[in-house]
Parts: C-alpha cells; sequence; structure tokens
C-alpha cells in the first residue's frame, strides 16, 4: 500500500510540477520568489563557490551541463553548481554505491526517509540544520509533523520538499449519474452500494445500452475504497491491547473488503479488475464507463477531464464527502505533507560560506509565489523560469512550460522544488487550468476539502527499523488475502486466518516496534 501511495505521489508531482501535459506541456514550478536570504551584491556570493549534488529525478528530459538556466543559477548566486540527475528507476541502486565510494556530492538528494536516510544519518553521513531553519523563510513554514519523518536522535537532517497533504486521491462520483438515476451523494457503505449497483444495473447514463459498472478497480486493489480514515491504511485503528495497528488488518478495511466483494458478486465491478491497469481503468472512467473511481485536486488530468466533456457533456463530478466513522470522527487520511528530501554532506560543517550558499539556493527556489503572480511582471518567477517567450509562454493569461526548454529554465535544475505554500488552499489549483469542466471539477473539491478535517498518519513522523524491513512484505500478504475475498475464492469471514498470518509472519514484531518508537518519540495520531 505504500508502494501505491508514493506511486499516487510520483504521478502527481510529475504532472503538476515537472512533466507534460497534453503530452507536450508541463505545468510551472510553483517556486522562485523573493526571499530575505536571496543574495545580494554585499553578501558572502562575492565569494565564487563550487556546489555539487545528485539527486533521482522522474523528469524525462534531463538538463545539461551547459544550458542557460544553468548558468543564470551560477550567476545569481556566485557559484559553480555541478548537478548530477539520475532516473529514480536507477537511483535507489545508484545512491549506496556513491555512499560506499565515499565521493558523495555536497548536496544529496532522496525520494523518500527510507532505511538508508536513518543508517546513513546516524553514522554521520549528512550534516544537522537545526540551527539553519529559523534563517530561512521557506524552513520555518515546515509543520513539525513534517520534520519529525527526517528527524534522528533530535537532529533535523533533511529538508523536505513541499506537497499538499490535503490533495490525495479522493473518491469521486459521477453526479450526473446520480441526478439521473434520483439518488443522493452516499453517506455510508451501504448506500454508496447502492448506488454502485444501480449505476451498474439501471443505465445511468439514460444510453438504453448495459454498458457501465459502478465502482473502478484496478489490480492491487486500486485505489480501494477507503472513504475516510478509519477504513484508510493508515495507522489509526488500534487492537484489544490499545496499539495502533496498519489499516490494512483493521476492521474497517474488513468491511470495505466486504463491501467490493458484494460489489463484484453483483457485476459493479468488471470481472478483470484484479489484471487490469490502474492507467486503463482511469482512462475507461473518463470515457464513462465507470461512475465511481478516485481522482486528486493537483495533478488532475486536464486532457482526460477536456475529452470526457466533448465525449459526454452532461457528465458532472464531485468528491464524495468522507464518511462518519463509529467512533464520531470525519475526515480523509493526510498525505505526508512532503515529497523527496534534500540533505547536505556532513564533509562541509566547517564550510559556513558553503552551508549557507546552498541554504540560500534552497530558499529561493522553495519561496512560494501566488499562482496571480506567475507571469513576466513578477521579476522573480520570469528570471526562474527562463524568461517569458523562452523558457514558458502565456497563454490565455497562464505560463505553459515546453519540457523542451529544461535547459534554458533555472528551476530546470531545480525540479524537484517547489514553493513551499503557507497552507494547501494558497495553491489554487484551480487557477492552472484552462478547461472550464476540470477547472469546476478541481475548485469544487478544494472547497469541500479545505473545510474537511485530515487525520495525520504518526507512523508518517517516525521511523521504525522493523516497519522498514518487514510492512511492504506484509501488506502482500493482506493484498494477495483481500483479492481472494474481492472475488470469491475467500470468504471475507476467514479474516482473521489473514490476520493471524500476518501476525505470525512479523506483524507482531512491527506493531510492537511500531507503538514502541511512538510512545518513546511522544507522537501521536491527530486531526486537523
Amino acid at each position: 500500500m505504500k508502494k501505491i501511495l508514493a506511486l499516487g505521489l510520483t504521478v502527481s508531482l510529475a504532472s503538476s510540477l515537472a512533466a507534460c501535459t497534453s503530452g507536450t506541456k508541463e505545468q510551472p514550478e510553483s517556486s522562485a520568489a523573493t526571499s530575505s536570504s536571496t543574495p545580494s551584491a554585499n553578501s558572502t556570493t562575492a565569494k565564487k563557490i563550487t556546489v555539487t549534488s545528485i539527486e533521482g529525478t522522474w523528469s524525462p528530459q534531463i538538463p545539461g551541463a551547459t544550458g542557460d538556466g544553468l548558468k543564470k543559477i551560477n550567476e545569481k548566486f556566485n557559484v559553480e553548481y555541478k548537478p548530477q540527475y539520475v532516473p529514480f528507476d536507477e537511483y535507489g541502486s545508484k545512491l549506496p554505491v556513491v555512499m560506499a565510494a565515499g565521493d558523495l556530492a555536497d548536496v544529496i538528494g532522496m525520494e523518500s526517509p527510507d532505511a538508508n536516510f536513518f543508517k546513513w544519518a546516524k553514522q554521520g553521513a549528512f550534516l544537522p540544520l537545526n540551527e539553519y531553519i529559523d534563517k530561512y523563510p521557506s524552513l520555518k513554514l515546515v509543520p513539525k509533523s513534517v520534520w519529525d519523518a527526517v528527524t534522528v536522535d533530535g537532529k533535523i537532517y533533511a529538508i523536505p520538499q513541499y506537497f499538499p497533504a490535503k490533495y490525495g486521491k479522493k473518491p469521486i462520483i459521477r453526479k450526473d449519474w446520480l441526478d439521473n438515476l434520483g439518488l443522493k451523494m452516499p453517506t455510508t457503505y451501504d448506500e454508496l452500494k447502492k448506488v454502485a449497483i444501480a449505476f451498474t444495473k439501471d443505465d445511468p447514463d439514460k444510453n438504453g445500452k448495459n454498458d457501465t459498472y459502478g465502482f473502478g478497480l484496478s489490480k492491487q486493489i486500486v485505489y480501494g475504497a477507503q472513504m475516510g480514515a478509519a477504513w484508510d491504511s493508515g495507522w489509526y485503528n488500534k487492537n484489544e491491547q490499545g496499539q495502533l495497528i496498519p489499516g490494512i488488518i483493521s476492521e474497517g478495511f474488513k468491511q470495505q473488503t466486504q463491501f467490493l466483494a458484494d460489489l463484484y458478486k453483483e457485476g459493479a465491478i468488471h470481472k478483470d479488475w484484479a489484471i487490469s491497469k490502474n492507467v486503463d481503468i482511469r482512462k475507461d472512467f473518463y470515457a464513462g464507463k465507470y461512475g465511481i473511481w478516485y481522482e486528486q485536486p493537483i495533478g488532475t488530468p486536464e486532457d482526460l477531464l477536456k475529452s470526457m466533456k466533448e465525449l459526454i457533456p452532461t457528465a458532472e463530478l464531485a468528491v464524495i464527502p468522507a464518511f462518519k466513522q463509529a467512533d464520531g470522527g470525519q475526515g480523509y487520511m493526510a498525505l505526508s505533507g512532503y515529497y523527496t528530501l534534500t540533505m547536505l554532506n556532513a564533509k562541509i560543517k566547517s564550510d559556513a560560506d558553503k552551508i549557507n550558499r546552498i541554504l540560500q539556493m534552497q530558499d529561493y527556489f522553495r519561496t512560494f509565489i501566488p499562482v496571480d503572480n506567475r507571469n513576466p511582471q513578477n521579476a522573480e518567477f520570469d528570471w526562474a523560469n527562463g524568461g517569458g517567450g523562452i523558457g514558458y509562454k502565456m497563454v490565455d493569461g497562464l505560463p505553459l512550460i515546453d519540457i523542451s526548454t529544461v535547459e534554458k529554465r533555472p528551476t530546470g535544475y531545480f525540479s524537484g522544488i517547489s514553493g513551499w505554500a503557507p497552507n494547501d488552499e494558497a495553491n489554487e489549483p484551480g487557477k492552472v487550468l484552462m478547461n472550464p469542466f476540470a477547472k469546476s471539477f478541481v475548485n469544487s473539491a478544494v472547497e469541500l476539502l479545505k473545510n474537511t478535517k485530515f487525520y495525520i498518519n504518526p507512523v508518517d513522523r517516525i521511523y521504525s527499523e522493523v516497519f522498514a524491513s518487514k510492512g511492504a512484505e506484509l501488506s502482500l500478504i493482506t493484498q494477495e488475502w483481500q483479492t481472494k475475498m474481492i472475488v470469491g475464492q475467500e470468504p471475507v469471514s476467514n479474516w482473521s486466518k489473514m490476520v493471524d498470518e500476518y501476525m505470525k509472519k512479523g506483524g507482531k514484531e512491527m506493531i510492537d516496534d511500531v507503538n514502541k518508537v511512538l510512545q518513546t518519540s511522544g507522537i501521536k495520531g491527530e486531526w486537523k
């Protein structure tokens, strides 16, 4: 499940900050604004400094060492910046080799605080950053819940890069199908089941054909039917001993598994879902085949929404509000609030000029620019994106960036960094969209989510060695069981057998360790 979440984050980040939209364009990075730490003529930038870096990337086009964007960075910060980029599908094996060789760059990027991050931090590979946080505005904006994730023995070893906590995948529904059938927005799983079955059997698109399914689902149970924190894979529920447990073995997950099994039996889920790719189900949803699916307000596929409205002029989409839980809570699980990390090499600890120059560069590209200020009239935005008509062009009041201009833009060399927004709503994702249908959907989603409570998963804030080593393997055990339960090869009544296997193969040890770390650190789950 964590791999699925990581994939969702990757896709979202790529589509909203770096990758092509509609196959040829990419949305601009919300980065690079005036900062109190921006170098001036009288600062230490009078001394030229060489800065090296190594980081992973999902970008299909890697900028070269002679691009105009790199030259601009070198001139502005008086550095000789030497970045190295490695595709993320190779980076996991590349970075340990570099670390072992001892020839590590000044700046190191990672996708997440994994086992290697904590091992290397404890070995002293990274520079503690605690004393620098209050000196840089964009660092001061990072909430404690995010800093906790990169803290080892009280020392902060990484700069987390921003990603909205509220705007992950949410269940969305064809509101026009609800209206066509005289149905209300579902508020419970029973109501959701009735809607999904009606979407399958009652001709919701009124075309006289039996060609729709109520619920979209793809292999690896993506995205399930998580209608709130109590039914999510995160650590919200507790066992009889009062310990937090992973959602995938909770009664909440059992309830949604039974829900999906019931839908499959009724034919409301495609019979081949277990071998269907996520990307194919997604396309079919936007082609009008499914009535319920998952989408996110940032990274929304504008091209698919546009084509949907052209194909189905009456189509209307809405986010399904979180269901009320038995314990009275109501809301969705928050994402971690960051994606990718930036560390500084501990070997530069005595070079104050280099440390501060690197942090000046980070702070500059991490500084948030409101959507309305992303235009040629904003000198900082214009510079960071290579200049109007060169690195980007304005279309209908919005800056559009062709991926081929990556070397012309300073942001092309800091593509893993986006401005740290003062709050998620400040992103105003609807404003960066051109298509009216896409804009309307995203604006309505943001309006709902800004008034929704979100549960901060405490396990996102800690490191458990047992969880890191066993979590993914244990998730595969439950995934196999639950897939069989959904398609009827295994009764949901055998849930306890699945849990027993999970616990015997390391689940108990993992749960004990996670709760021990939580108790020691004083971190608890909380609603915000």
